[in-house]
């Protein structure tokens, strides 16, 4: 290896027109690098490395509608191909040609009515084999181990890791507690923004986000993730310093949660919506909703690999190949 390197740097030296080449040959993957990870995400025409990735939407009983909409005007952003799935879909096999599970927020009795035991250990089969989980809000809430939604009796705190039969996905081993009455009253106005501070830039879907994001908030839980389990905290709120975003892994698949609103683009029509006047996110959230695609789909590592590793290699070892063909041919 070191006498290839000695051949190398010897022949650069004496052929600057070969040098050039190989810097130009490397120039485009170097910048290509370089601008994914500091992009804005503000020219919407310049992203296609989502449109293979295939996002089935819940749209079944207890989706909201106006989520609904926002959400599939940020999949036509990414670039991603999506298509609504109700839980009857989702239990007749639908996944199987799916790359993400996305669920809304919405009204989640209505999640444990439509999709039953049966569907759950569907979803939990299709995260299992390298699917992805993207659940915001009330999806989120019905993405853990359990819930306790402090509006309602009926749901009692749990004192205990929650193991059995109960109808929520089990997806994340940890209880949603909410709503959180310090970041929005209860019933009006229900919705704020609130500050989210993001806790560690060294996962793919948080490190090239701010330390800090305002997104509007409007009832959604925070995550009590138990003790040992092996999940990442991305974002807190500010306010109450309590759990906000997550990710983890689920057998071979992924999966993010976020309680707040990410989604909605307040000051925007973009998102299919009127702007929330009343509002102000202070730039768009979707940065994050892109990278949580991206890492959902085993995008983001895979890609980072070829254009860091295996593309300057591969053009490494061509030249060490010109360079002894010419030696042999002296």
């Amino acid at each position: 290896m070191f006498k290839y390197l000695f051949y190398y740097f010897n022949y650069m030296k004496k052929n600057s027109l070969t040098l050039i080449l190989v810097i130009l040959l490397c120039f485009p993957y170097l910048i290509s690098v370089n601008s994914a990870s500091e992009s804005t995400f503000e020219d919407d025409s310049s992203f296609n490395h989502l449109c293979d990735v295939k996002v089935a939407c819940y749209n079944g009983s207890g989706a909201w509608n106006y989520g609904k909409v926002v959400i599939q005007s940020f999949f036509d952003w990414a670039g991603c191909t999506y298509a609504n799935v109700s839980g009857q879909d989702i239990i007749a096999g639908c996944l199987d040609k799916y790359d993400i599970l996305y669920w809304p927020g919405g009204h989640y009795p209505a999640y444990w009515d439509e999709m039953g035991l049966e569907g759950k250990q569907i979803v939990q089969d299709f995260v299992k084999k390298g699917g992805g989980y993207f659940g915001v809000c009330a999806g989120a809430y019905y993405a853990c181990d359990y819930m306790v939604w402090m509006d309602d009796d009926s749901f009692p705190a749990p004192d205990y890791k929650v193991e059995g039969d109960e109808l929520n996905l089990d997806l994340i081993p940890g209880v949603a507690w909410g709503p959180i009455f310090e970041l929005a009253e209860r019933p009006e106005p229900g919705w704020a923004m609130t500050q989210v501070d993001i806790v560690t830039h060294e996962h793919p879907i948080s490190q090239n986000l701010p330390d800090s994001m305002q997104i509007i908030y409007g009832g959604g839980p925070y995550f009590e993730i138990y003790e040992g389990a092996e999940v990442t905290v991305l974002g807190v709120y500010n306010l109450t310093e309590q759990v906000a975003i997550t990710a983890n892994n689920y057998g071979e698949g992924r999966v993010f949660l976020i309680s707040p609103h990410a989604e909605i683009e307040e000051n925007s029509y973009r998102d299919g919506q009127e702007p929330l006047d009343e509002y102000d996110d202070e730039g768009s959230d979707w940065p994050l909703l892109y990278k949580a695609v991206e890492w959902l789909a085993f995008l983001s590592t895979v890609d980072t690999a070829i254009f860091q590793v295996l593309i300057p290699s591969i053009i490494f070892f061509v030249t060490i190949t010109i360079i002894r063909k010419k030696k042999l041919r002296k």
